[in-house]
């Protein structure tokens, strides 16, 4: 457990799709130190750790040390390849999540603006 308090914190923690990888571990740790985790998973990988929350197959590993169960503020799909959305090249644009050409800046905004309220301060 982290000996610090970060109460009253919000935390980010990228690339958890399991309870067994390294960004598991260390929501939890946060978690404990008293931070609200918002979570960011692969896109392909969101599904299949959204469906483990809800089906309780992680629930052992969701207990905290005092007891409580692990809780997300937020769960974000999120591709960290490219720093800016100027930098996704046309070819692969947001047609993998979002149909459409003329729809993409709406659909950028729909992920990129609550995304962006996590990882400024509060």
């Amino acid at each position: 457990m982290l000996s610090i308090d970060l109460s009253g914190k919000r935390a980010l923690v990228a690339g958890v799709s399991d309870d067994a990888g390294f960004g598991f571990a260390i929501a939890k740790a946060l978690a404990e130190a008293g931070a609200s985790v918002c979570l960011g998973s692969w896109p392909p990988a969101l599904g299949i750790f959204t469906k483990l929350l809800e089906r309780g197959k992680i629930e052992e590993s969701l207990r905290l040390a005092d007891g409580r169960r692990l809780e997300f503020e937020r769960i974000y799909p999120l591709d960290a390849a490219f720093d800016t959305m100027a930098e996704v090249p046309e070819s692969m644009g947001w047609t993998s999540w979002c149909t459409a050409s003329p729809t993409r800046p709406r659909c950028a905004r729909r992920w990129w603006t609550p995304l962006a309220r996590v990882i400024s301060p509060r």
